[in-house]
C-alpha cells in the first residue's frame, strides 16, 4: 500500500521520518480547504487526486477530514464499499447548501451509490438521529462488541471492500485540536489485523495531526507531534507488512 501525503499546510515539516517514508506527495495549494469547502473546490481536489497513486494517505489536521470524501468517491467507482471511520465526532452536521465541512462530510459519503454501509467508531456523547446507511458506536459499545461479539460486528457490514478513515481525535493518548477520545492505539491495531483478515482494504486516510499554534512548536507540542509521528510510522509498517502478519495468524 503506497504511502502519500496531502500537503494542505506545513504539518509534515515537523514529521521528517514520515515525510521520508512517503512515496508520493500532492501539494494542495488551494484556498478554501480548511474546515469547510465549496463543492467546486472539492471537485478541483478530486481532479488532482485522479493520478495520485497512494492508498495510505495522511491529510494533516482534522480540519481537513472532509478531504476523505474525494478519496472515498474514487474507490466507490470500483464496486461496493463499506466505509469504517474512527472518530470521536459524528460528522453528520448541517452546513450551508453547496458546501461540505469536516463536520458534515459523512452526509455526502452516504449519497455515493456504491457505499453500502458507514460505521463510525469511537463517538463521544449521545448518538442521536443517523442518516441512512450509518451505524455509530461509542468507544465502549464498540469495545464490548469487538471483544465479545465479533460476528455481530461483521454482520453490520455489507458485501464489498472496506475503506478506512482515521481521525486521531479518537485516540485516548493523543491530544488534537478537537480533543481526545477513549480508544487506545493498540485497540485500533488489533481491529485492523482482524479486519484485513476478512475483507479487502482498498484505501486508508489519516488526519488529526497536531499543528503548532505558533511559528515554532513548544516543548509540549513537540512531544505530541513525535507521538503522532510514531503512530503514523506504525500504520505505514502495518500496511506494508500486513500480508506477513496474516500468514502468522
Amino acid at each position: 500500500m503506497r504511502v502519500g501525503l496531502l500537503e494542505t499546510d506545513e504539518t509534515f515539516v515537523w514529521q521528517p521520518r514520515l515525510a521520508r517514508r512517503a512515496e508520493c506527495r500532492l501539494r494542495l495549494d488551494i484556498s478554501g480547504l480548511r474546515c469547510m469547502s465549496s463543492r467546486e473546490t472539492l471537485a478541483i481536489v478530486a481532479e488532482r487526486l485522479k493520478t495520485f497513486p497512494a492508498k495510505l494517505v495522511f491529510m494533516g489536521s482534522g480540519t481537513f477530514h472532509h478531504l476523505a470524501l474525494p478519496l472515498i468517491a474514487r474507490q466507490a467507482t470500483k464496486g461496493p464499499l463499506n466505509v469504517l471511520i474512527f472518530d470521536r465526532h459524528l460528522d453528520c452536521f448541517s452546513v450551508p447548501e453547496g458546501f461540505v465541512s469536516c463536520g458534515s462530510w459523512i452526509q455526502e459519503v452516504v449519497k455515493l451509490p456504491a457505499v453500502r454501509r458507514v460505521v463510525v467508531i469511537g463517538i463521544a456523547g449521545k448518538i442521536l438521529s443517523l442518516p441512512a446507511k450509518v451505524f455509530a458506536l461509542t468507544a465502549q459499545s464498540w469495545r464490548s462488541m469487538f471483544t465479545r461479539a465479533k460476528n455481530y460486528f461483521e454482520a453490520l457490514l455489507s458485501p464489498g471492500n472496506i475503506y478506512l478513515s482515521i481521525d486521531k481525535d479518537v485516540f485516548s493518548t493523543i491530544t488534537t485540536d478537537w480533543g481526545a477520545g477513549e480508544v487506545s492505539v493498540g485497540e485500533v491495531f488489533a481491529f485492523l489485523r482482524w479486519c484485513v483478515a476478512r475483507r479487502r482494504l482498498v484505501g486508508v486516510d489519516v488526519c488529526g495531526e497536531l499543528v503548532p499554534r505558533g511559528l515554532w512548536p513548544t516543548v509540549e507540542e513537540r512531544k505530541l507531534i513525535a507521538r503522532n509521528e510514531r503512530i503514523n510510522l506504525a500504520l505505514c509498517w502495518f500496511f506494508r507488512h500486513r500480508n506477513r502478519l496474516l500468514l502468522q495468524r
